[in-house]
């Protein structure tokens, strides 16, 4: 029964594979150019008086800083703009500021700067972590408006194909890697675009919905605690050899990829709510990752990817959230979104600062051994009290993603299904959508903006793809794709 479950659920998500390769794209960007030594090694060159106290290397901080920056203007934006995809200029901007920004960070442009080297690469690094920002933000608005199991299912499959892309740019040379990699963000974007327009009810979401509401605040503080745990496991780790870097980028992408399976695996089969899933598997993991920081190489390097096979579950849970919060609130996923991952990435940075900085007091193992038994002291006390004072049964940390019900409904997912099925383009399918409602050609004309033979010419086309004569032959044929859906 389980397995059967298994294997079905996620069989119904590989169907997304095409609209996910952007989503993949994004992850394979983020692992090239911060879990790989494919960009770092070209900042090797900039040294401060603090290189002993503070080895973190300037990409991760200033891509970091820019990044925390933009998303604290994406939240503000998202006041009064919602949903942001709908500021059609912003995925491509996003785009272009990540790919400029990862050419000049590139060898070839630090070796072409010459002299100039260090503010191009700064620079660089700079327009990532704004560009980034953005791609991040719009694929989580997208997501935490498909559900939470479609979230889940969704990070596994796109997962599993960043992981092979990533394989496959590390093994080539690197300047030729460098180069495709720059290209990732634009094809990200390009299916962030055409993803949103496959899905009715995004396609049509009402737009500058000004929000009066407060803050999530226990998603908030969530994302913190867990952002600085990682940016400080980040900090203390920075000084690691150039001999092992390649072992700890491998057991990260295993761990990240192993956390969205296991998250798959917690919320399809052992139907486990949110809470539980932070407290109960989260946060231990993070945990134990500590545990092996104090010892030697290469123990402390598999300690790194213990570390991150937790946090990288976290944050699969993180965005899962965002579905359930956004449909009982009420408010722009854009707004939830962007406050999670603001919170998360303001952690990062203010953890890896300053457990960097703290580097150049730990004069020895014992120092270090210390520091991380009270970091794990920490970490357990938090997870304990969290589930000891009753919060996994109240709110949505009580929610089980697999129960969650979807943010559209079975009528407007049968009409993504047929329209899919059917190949329609994503204007037929805007008015595909329309005439599923029983609107006529005048009000599809006023609604979409477009001539009236334009609209003839998209429903000619759509009943000719989906071999009817009539709208309400094409509104049977939704009711009887629903109807099977209802009954299982």
């Amino acid at each position: 029964m389980k397995s059967r479950l298994l294997d079905g659920s996620l069989r119904k998500e590989l169907w997304r594979a095409p609209d996910l390769i952007g989503f993949a794209a994004h992850w394979t960007w983020i692992w090239c150019v911060f879990w790989s030594s494919l960009f770092y090694s070209e900042g090797a060159f900039i040294a401060t008086s603090t290189a002993d106290a503070f080895a973190l290397e300037p990409l991760w901080v200033t891509s970091l800083l820019a990044n925390v920056i933009t998303i604290a203007f994406l939240l503000m934006l998202s006041h009064f703009r919602n949903p942001l995809s709908s500021i059609r200029a912003l995925p491509w901007a996003a785009a272009a500021l990540t790919a400029i920004g990862t050419l000049l960070i590139s060898h070839p442009a630090t070796v072409l700067a010459g002299s100039i080297a260090l503010p191009v690469y700064l620079v660089g690094s700079v327009l990532t972590g704004v560009g980034s920002a953005i791609v991040v933000v719009l694929w989580g608005e997208l997501f935490a408006s498909l559900g939470s199991q479609r979230t889940v299912n969704y990070s596994v499959v796109a997962f599993m194909i960043a992981a092979v892309a990533f394989l496959v740019l590390t093994a080539i040379p690197a300047d030729v890697s460098q180069i495709l990699v720059a290209a990732l963000p634009v094809v990200s974007m390009a299916y962030l675009v055409r993803f949103k327009r496959s899905i009715p009810h995004l396609a049509r979401s009402k737009k500058n919905v000004h929000i009066e509401k407060k803050p999530p605040y226990k998603l908030i503080a969530i994302s913190l605690f867990f952002g600085i745990s990682f940016g400080i496991m980040k900090g203390l780790f920075a000084p690691i050899g150039p001999e092992l870097t390649g072992m700890r980028d491998l057991l990260n992408i295993i761990a990240i990829v192993g956390g969205s399976i296991a998250v798959f695996v917690t919320t399809s089969i052992y139907k486990m709510d949110f809470d539980h899933m932070t407290y109960q598997v989260a946060l231990p993991l993070m945990a134990a990752g500590f545990l092996f920081l104090p010892l030697h190489e290469p123990f402390n390097v598999i300690g790194t990817g213990v570390h991150q096979f937790g946090y990288q579950y976290f944050y699969i849970v993180l965005w899962a959230i965002w579905p359930v919060l956004a449909s009982r609130s009420k408010l722009p996923a854009s707004w939830i979104a962007a406050w999670s991952l603001f919170s998360i990435q303001l952690g990062q940075l203010v953890g890896s600062i300053a457990s960097g900085c703290m580097l150049g007091f730990l004069r020895t193992d014992l120092d270090l051994a210390m520091l991380s038994a009270a970091i794990i002291f920490l970490i357990l006390l938090i997870a304990l009290f969290a589930l000891g004072n009753g919060s996994a049964n109240t709110g949505w940390g009580f929610v089980k993603p697999i129960e969650e019900a979807d943010s559209s409904s079975e009528f407007e997912k049968s009409c993504t299904r047929l329209a899919r099925q059917y190949r329609l383009s994503p204007r037929e399918i805007e008015v595909f959508f329309l005439l599923s409602k029983g609107r006529n050609r005048a009000h599809i004309k006023e609604e979409l903006v477009i001539s009236d033979e334009t609209v003839k010419s998209h429903v000619k086309n759509i009943y000719r793809k989906t071999d009817v004569h009539s709208q309400q032959e094409l509104i049977d044929l939704i009711e009887g794709e629903s109807a099977p859906n209802a009954d299982g």
